[in-house]
């Protein structure tokens, strides 16, 4: 079952799902309709939520590139990276309730052993596992958990689970 197939089919109530990216929103709203998504998808080149996010407290998120970047030379030659003014943000997932219990988060810390951020993520099917049992448990206090209890797709990664 695909990833959006099971978590339409968890019977959650009151859950959203949605991308954000750094592209433009005509960039976005093409990707969605080429890639047929069933989601939606955000454009946020200067990066408000990321931002709002870690002011909050509930994930960092890295940046990669852009004008004033002070990281690896990497990103100011990689061939699309070095488009974006103000960089790109790392792939993350945050999963959180609607009164702000998080359920679950993991940021790619990038480093060579992943590209540059390029390779591993977790599988989505664990990841709505995770929040399943979170959401069924009232107890669930929020400790830390293992990247090798998750599986990952790519080489290396670094994962926090909340």
């Amino acid at each position: 079952m695909s990833s959006i197939n099971l978590w339409r089919s968890s019977g959650q109530k009151n859950v959203s799902l949605f991308a954000v990216c750094a592209e433009n929103q005509e960039e976005v709203e093409r990707a969605m309709r080429d890639w047929n998504l069933k989601f939606k998808c955000l454009s946020d080149p200067t990066h408000i939520l990321r931002n709002y996010l870690a002011q909050e407290g509930l994930i960092t998120i890295a940046v990669s590139g852009g004008e004033n970047a002070t990281d690896s030379w990497f990103y100011k030659m990689h061939p699309k990276i070095k488009y974006y003014k103000n960089g790109v943000a790392q792939p993350a997932v945050l999963c959180i309730k609607s009164d702000g219990k998080v359920l679950y988060r993991w940021a790619i810390v990038p480093q060579l052993a992943n590209v540059g951020g390029a390779s591993d993520r977790p599988v989505p099917a664990e990841i709505w596992g995770v929040v399943q049992t979170r959401l069924s448990d009232p107890e669930y206090k929020g400790d830390v958990t293992a990247a090798e209890q998750l599986n990952m797709r790519g080489a290396l990664s670094a994962c926090l689970v909340a």
